[in-house]
């Protein structure tokens, strides 16, 4: 049986002795995140169980931030100054393109062990010793670029908001309810969290990214009106594929007793065509002047010189210091660095002209930065 909303707080509550979960917006999303998991779910008691304790471990952790802002909300009153947001089908070279811009010290990002664990917020020469701070490197992964100070996706502050799609955990209409919902609370919440890690760990200049913003970018364009937007791009035909094999091992390691079904192919294939159609209407009504376009291909080919393209883009220097360790993080990363990913789109019954026609008025927009 599926545990209520409401049993879920109390189960927080009396795990921290908490009860503030701050700023409203949070409980549409995790009302249906449960009766989600009573729908897709409620015949696998191992995944209910994970995915129950996930939620607690949420909500304690909004609590843990309330209370850190009630005694020291005056902390946080640094504003963000024009965060730099990359935007993107998944596998598209977001990661390695956050990280090639996280060689520059002038950016804020978030690193994982904050991320999933912000309460209290880092101090600048303390981090190292940070009890939080992983002190074994992450072992090599096929599917991500991984380092133990390395940038995060910002993903889990939206599940903090209980407003995030949850494609990694055996909940598929979650996700079909979730973009087709509006997000007005969302980045306030985002910056709530992103004020609090920098109160002490500056500087204010986020770099950010995650690919659902592809669903998001007329809420984070009017929250945030200095932001600029680089959107990366490649053929969604090897795109998906790897996002396939990427999000089943992540669901496999978040709920091991889940295994892919006829319908997971599809419904990806679905979420992310839907979220570029989303984001190319979105790119409309923004304005051009807020995006640039850079392939996957660009990223790999001429990592400093797509640095180049970004920093002229968005009116930042990118000083000889940094676009040096650019070069060489780029030279460490190259293709072959890290072991093979190997994927197919038949594995989750998909064809690749199934792909191209689902994403055709995309290809013909973006044909010039799609390659394979």
């Amino acid at each position: 049986m599926v545990s209520s909303a409401e049993s879920l707080v109390a189960r927080a509550h009396e795990s921290c002795g908490l009860t503030d979960l701050g700023p409203g917006g949070w409980r549409g999303g995790l009302d249906n995140l449960v009766s989600a998991t009573e729908r897709d779910a409620s015949d696998d008691p191992e995944a209910v169980e994970r995915i129950e304790a996930l939620l607690v471990q949420r909500l304690v952790t909004r609590m843990r931030i309330e209370e850190w802002y009630s005694e020291h909300a005056r902390e946080a009153a640094d504003p963000i100054d024009g965060p730099l947001m990359i935007v993107g089908l998944p596998r598209t070279a977001t990661t390695a393109l956050h990280f090639l811009l996280a060689n520059d010290p002038g950016f804020r990002y978030l690193r994982p062990w904050e991320v999933n664990n912000p309460v209290p917020p880092p101090v600048l020469g303390r981090e190292h010793d940070d009890p939080r701070r992983p002190r074994v490197p992450p072992a090599a992964n096929p599917r991500h670029i991984v380092a133990v100070d390395g940038p995060a996706e910002d993903w889990p502050i939206h599940a903090l908001a209980f407003d995030h799609a949850e494609l990694t955990l055996p909940v598929p209409s979650h996700a079909t309810w979730w973009r087709g919902t509006a997000h007005p609370d969302l980045f306030p919440y985002q910056e709530r969290v992103l004020r609090l890690l920098h109160a002490h760990r500056p500087p204010h200049r986020w770099l950010l990214k995650t690919p659902a913003y592809v669903f998001l970018l007329p809420e984070a364009a009017a929250h945030y009106p200095d932001a600029r937007f680089v959107f990366t791009h490649r053929d969604p035909v090897a795109a998906l594929a790897s996002t396939c094999s990427t999000v089943a091992a992540a669901r496999r390691q978040r709920t091991p007793s889940w295994s892919p079904d006829a319908a997971f192919g599809p419904s990806l294939l679905e979420h992310w065509s839907v979220g570029v159609q989303q984001a190319m209407a979105a790119r409309e009504a923004i304005g051009p002047e807020r995006f640039l376009d850079v392939g996957q291909h660009e990223i790999e080919s001429d990592p400093v010189g797509t640095a180049e393209r970004i920093y002229e883009f968005t009116g930042l220097t990118l000083d000889d210091e940094v676009r040096l360790s650019m070069r060489r993080w780029a030279e460490a990363n190259s293709q072959g660095a890290r072991p093979a990913h190997r994927y197919s789109l038949e594995e989750y019954g998909l064809t690749a002209a199934g792909v191209t026609d689902a994403f055709a008025p995309y290809l013909e927009r973006f044909a010039s930065h799609c390659f394979r």
